[in-house]
């Protein structure tokens, strides 16, 4: 059998890799940029920005239908103790 070289991963490295597998693989596996890939990098950054922008705006929204949801049902509860109130 074929024994593997333990090799140790950093937090750091797992948060990049989260980032970005592609830059994560790239950086372990000593590939730097050229020249001509500067335009592909600029472009990889603006993707992620606006990822990351939608994914911010999900979070808010998300925020927005759980107050609406507490609203709602305490609007329902106030309704019901209403209706026994005037039985």
């Amino acid at each position: 059998m074929f024994r593997r070289k333990m090799e140790w991963i950093s937090a750091s490295e797992v948060a990049e890799y989260a980032y970005c597998p592609v830059a994560w693989y790239q950086g372990r596996m000593g590939m730097r940029p050229a020249g001509h890939m500067r335009r592909e990098m600029r472009d990889g950054r603006e993707m992620h920005r606006a990822a990351g922008a939608s994914l911010s705006r999900s979070h808010q929204l998300e925020r927005f239908s759980g107050i609406l949801r507490i609203a709602g049902g305490l609007m329902m509860l106030l309704s019901v103790i209403g209706w026994f109130v005037h039985e």
